[in-house]
């Protein structure tokens, strides 16, 4: 093989030269642009990806903020009656207006000092906040829980709760 020969495209014609460099230059740019399309769909991807953290975020932060007002409350209640926990309880969830019975254990029972709360017309998240913060906030204890469910509408249920500390 001679070194002026070393070029295959030395002996073809020119309108075959032009025609092989010019494939070769769309060869080349389909070759960038291949490469350009993978960079920016990796891009692309990662900020689909930044979005949907930043949204995730932005839905766990209320909880977090929920949860440090609950560490904050934690047996704010605790020195008071199980009555007046109770009521302030139902009272600081806006419950207070479904509150159809709200009276002490009798002094007979074996439970000690406790109250038995009765309400009316709760959705699943309202009674769960009850409950929680009857714990949480009220040091109050669930030895009985009834819950019926309303017939004028499927959503509610009426809830009978006995608490004791």
């Amino acid at each position: 093989m001679e070194l002026e020969r070393f070029f295959i495209w030395q002996d073809w014609p020119a309108e075959k030269q032009k025609m092989f460099f010019a494939a070769l230059v769309v060869a080349w740019a389909l070759v960038l642009f291949m490469i350009w399309s993978g960079f920016h769909e990796s891009q692309v991807s990662e900020a689909r990806s930044v979005l949907h953290s930043k949204l995730q975020y932005s839905k766990t932060v209320p909880l977090v903020e929920q949860l440090k007002v609950g560490e904050a409350s934690r047996g704010a209640l605790i020195d008071r009656e199980p009555m007046t926990a109770a009521q302030q309880v139902t009272r600081d969830l806006g419950l207070d207006n479904r509150l159809t019975s709200l009276r002490p254990l009798q002094s007979g029972s074996s439970t000690g000092e406790g109250v038995q709360v009765i309400l009316e017309s709760l959705n699943m998240p309202e009674i769960v906040l009850l409950m929680r913060d009857f714990h949480v906030r009220g040091g109050l204890k669930v030895t009985s829980f009834s819950i019926n469910h309303r017939l004028d509408t499927p959503d509610l249920a009426d809830v009978q709760i006995v608490l004791v500390r």
